[in-house]
C-alpha cells in the first residue's frame, strides 16, 4: 500500500480541528429555547448557529491555508490560488437541530483538483462522535479505525433513508416501496449520520434522492476510506448529482437495480 500524500495527512487534521470548532460554536446554540429559524430561498432552514458555526470552521481553515479555495453552504464560493478547494456544511441536518435532536453533524471536505475528496472530518457532536478519513489512509471514529459491515444480501440489510416525502418529491415512491419491501430494517435516520451508520457497519444502505455537494463531500470519503461505496443514483461515483446512494459496497448493485426499476 503506497504512502499517504503528507500534505494530504495535514490535510485532515486541519479539517478535524475546523470541524471541531464549528461543533463548538453550534452547540452553543443547541436546544436553546430562544433560537430563532428563519427560511431560506429553498424553503430550508437557518440559524445563528449554522452563520457561526460556518463563520468559526473558515477562520480556522483560513488561517492555516488562506490561499484555498472554499464552498460553504451559508457563504458561498471563493476563489484561490493553489488548486485545493474547501467544501463545508457547518450543520446538515438543521431540521433536526432546531427540533433539539442530536443527530446533526459538521461537515469539512478538502478537494484536489485531480484525486477529488482527499481529507474529510464529520462531527457529530452531539453525541461526541468525531470521523475522519484521508485518501488512501483509512477512516476513523474517535480516532479508532471503522469498516463496513460484511452483510452482502439486500435481504440481511439495515436501509436508512431522511424521509418517505424526499421520494415522493422525486417520483421514487415505487422506488422506496420495494427498497424497503427488500431490506431487513429501516430508519428514517438519514442526513450525514446514515451516512456514518453504514461507515461503522451500523447500516448498509441510505439512498437520498435529493442533496448537495456540501452534503456529501466529506461523508462519501468516510465511507469509502470504510470499505463502503459511494454513487449517484446512476452508479456513476460523482457527489455533484444532486443525489446519493451510500453502502457497504456488497448491496450497492442490488440497491441501484432496484432504482433503476423504479425511476
Amino acid at each position: 500500500m503506497p504512502e499517504v500524500d503528507p500534505v494530504w495527512m495535514q490535510l485532515r487534521a486541519l479539517a478535524v480541528l475546523a470541524a471541531q470548532a464549528g461543533g463548538q460554536a453550534a452547540l452553543a446554540h443547541f436546544r436553546r429555547p430562544d433560537l430563532q429559524v428563519e427560511t431560506k430561498h429553498d424553503d430550508s432552514p437557518v440559524t445563528i448557529a449554522d452563520r457561526e458555526a460556518e463563520a468559526a470552521i473558515a477562520a480556522c481553515v483560513r488561517q492555516a491555508r488562506p490561499a484555498d479555495a472554499w464552498l460553504g453552504e451559508e457563504t458561498g464560493e471563493s476563489a484561490g490560488t493553489t488548486g485545493y478547494r474547501w467544501i463545508v456544511d457547518p450543520i446538515d441536518g438543521t431540521r433536526n437541530f432546531v427540533r433539539g435532536i442530536p443527530l446533526w453533524a459538521v461537515l469539512v471536505a478538502c478537494e484536489h483538483p485531480e484525486h477529488g475528496v482527499v481529507a474529510a472530518a464529520v462531527g457529530i457532536p452531539g453525541l461526541d462522535e468525531w470521523y475522519d478519513a484521508v485518501l488512501g489512509g483509512g477512516a476513523r471514529l474517535n480516532s479508532r479505525p471503522i469498516r463496513v459491515s460484511r452483510i452482502s444480501q439486500l435481504r440481511d440489510a439495515l436501509f436508512c433513508f431522511e424521509s418517505p416525502s424526499w421520494f415522493t418529491r422525486n417520483r421514487m415512491d415505487p422506488c422506496f416501496r420495494t427498497l424497503c419491501e427488500a431490506t431487513a430494517l429501516q430508519r428514517g435516520i438519514c442526513d450525514a449520520y446514515g451516512h456514518m451508520l453504514v461507515a461503522t457497519g451500523r447500516a448498509e444502505l441510505v439512498v437520498e434522492p435529493q442533496l448537495k455537494v456540501w452534503d456529501v463531500a466529506a461523508t462519501s470519503l468516510v465511507v469509502r476510506e470504510a470499505g463502503g461505496r459511494f454513487s449517484d443514483l446512476a452508479g456513476t461515483p460523482s457527489i455533484r448529482s444532486d443525489n446519493a446512494v451510500v453502502s457497504n459496497g456488497a448491496v450497492h448493485d442490488a440497491a441501484l437495480a432496484i432504482i433503476r426499476e423504479g425511476r
